[in-house]
């Protein structure tokens, strides 16, 4: 007797309309990182090699895109800094933060639509959500001397902006991630040795 299950297969049909969202996905990262705010949807479609009619079978608007851009950037950073379970908040901080930095050095497309993305509101609000979540914990552990203050978030975040935009523009150190992630617990209040120890570990997980 055939087997059945409760999973059904994809089709072929539904695995060609995945791979053209990610096609257009993609090709909507790589046209952001270049233009920015100034995308169009004919950008988009040219780019993707899709006509108008398939970018409108995928999405709304340009807006719609936009969205499914940030989505992605967010479920990048959320999968960093929750791939492992770590219990300590310094190192959980080190390991996220080295790994943002490191896929900024092995793909600078993705790197430069962090730098157009991070201030739009929604993906603002969500990443800096886990950071604060993260100094919460720290201080009261008595790993952190400091906690999520505004002016404590607003440094962090941009220590690590800034850092991407050396690093895609060319200019950044060979050890720009070790540096910025080091100096980034020291901000929060880690003494230097321990910093030291951290981001070096961090940067090898």
């Amino acid at each position: 007797m055939p087997r059945h299950t409760d999973l059904a297969l994809p089709t072929r049909g539904h695995r060609k309309k995945e791979k053209t969202r990610r096609q257009l996905v993609a090709a909507g990262l790589r046209v952001l990182a270049d233009k920015g705010e100034a995308l169009t949807v004919s950008d988009v479609v040219a780019e993707a090699d899709v006509s108008n009619g398939t970018f409108y079978n995928y999405f709304d608007d340009r807006d719609a895109l936009v969205d499914a851009l940030a989505e992605n950037l967010l479920l990048t950073l959320a999968a960093t800094a929750a791939r492992e379970p770590i219990t300590d908040p310094a190192l959980r901080f080190a390991v996220a933060s080295s790994r943002v930095l490191r896929h900024a050095v092995e793909d600078a497309t993705w790197g430069r639509v962090v730098l157009r993305l991070v201030d739009l509101p929604a993906v603002h609000h969500n990443v800096v959500a886990y950071l604060r979540e993260d100094l919460s914990e720290g201080l009261a552990q008595g790993r952190f001397d400091t906690g999520p203050t505004d002016v404590t978030l607003d440094q962090v975040m941009g220590l690590l902006v800034m850092t991407i935009r050396r690093i895609v523009s060319g200019g950044a150190q060979p050890d720009a991630p070790l540096l910025a992630v080091e100096r980034g617990l020291r901000s929060l209040g880690v003494p230097e040795r321990d910093a030291a120890e951290l981001a070096a570990t961090a940067l090898e997980m």
